[in-house]
């Protein structure tokens, strides 16, 4: 197939065409090339998404769109509220619009299980929707966009839900190994801090292949199979380091945890993670 990848310069879209380049002819979209980026199975496309899409430079026909990019200020609101829209939301519109005009048969959309908010139980894919910030609600307005253009092509959502892994940068593990090693301390709300399950970067990759080469629609949480508290988590990776985590505790905010229910992951896609949280923070730290 001919996938065109937006983001493909991010975390999860490097380890994407890593995995698909071999089986498909690929077409990244980035708003820079990333050095060393000469693989002969990739064309690569410079876009700034917060620009109009320039459909003339973009190939007459692929298959399917993938969507990963978004705003590299998402938590910068509402300082960088405009450069959020433009990335999350509008850039969708636009790429929905282009892939309408050139018959694609497929759009998958990369999009966050925080949108969601908090709860006491896991969350499926028919739960409620409550975004809790500017970020998460310009993630789900680009689901409701894509809703309507189900008539002209199928759309898949994934709702990832931390994922994780070797080369992240400033995302919540990133960001505790820092804290932990460099003997920082760690805010907990509460007595654990809220209940998570994080799902590693070669698992999370994997629910492309089958969305891609197959007739499956709708939208599926990615998310791993074990749970663990933020506390939980410091102390996992204390144990790595050999170092103590130093905790410093508030009163929550937080009603609830944020944890994905994977079944339709694992019955519809049919992707069971397979790294553990062990194995791959070992790795990591």
């Amino acid at each position: 197939m001919r996938v065109l990848i937006t983001g493909g310069g991010g975390f999860i879209g490097g380890y994407l065409i890593a995995g698909l380049r071999e089986r498909h002819e690929i077409f990244a979209l980035v708003q820079k090339r990333p050095w060393g980026t000469e693989e002969r199975q990739v064309c690569w496309f410079e876009q700034d998404l917060t620009q109009p899409l320039d459909e003339a430079r973009l190939p007459k026909k692929v298959d399917a769109i993938i969507h990963l990019a978004q705003s590299r200020y998402y938590r910068q609101f509402p300082d960088h509220s405009w450069d959020m829209y433009q990335v999350n939301i509008g850039s969708t519109l636009s790429l929905l619009e282009y892939g309408r005009k050139i018959g694609i048969r497929k759009f998958i959309y990369a999009s966050s299980g925080g949108i969601y908010g908090y709860g006491y139980e896991r969350f499926i894919e028919t739960s409620a929707i409550n975004p809790a910030n500017f970020y998460l609600a310009t993630k789900y307005c680009s689901e409701l966009l894509l809703g309507n253009y189900n008539a002209y092509f199928k759309t898949v959502v994934f709702r990832f839900f931390f994922v994780y892994g070797l080369k992240q940068q400033g995302m919540l593990i990133p960001r505790l190994i820092h804290n932990i090693r460099n003997g920082d301390p760690i805010v907990i709300f509460g007595k654990e801090g809220i209940r998570i399950n994080p799902i590693h970067i070669t698992d999370a990759t994997r629910v492309f292949g089958p969305s891609l080469e197959t007739e499956v629609t709708g939208v599926f949480n990615i998310a791993g199979d074990e749970v663990i508290s933020i506390k939980g988590l410091s102390e996992l990776i204390g144990n790595f380091l050999g170092k103590t985590p130093k905790f410093v505790y508030e009163k929550s905010h937080l009603q609830g945890d944020l944890i994905g229910d994977n079944s339709r992951m694992k019955t519809v896609l049919g992707v069971i993670p397979e790294r553990s949280l062990r194995m791959g923070i070992c790795e990591m730290v």
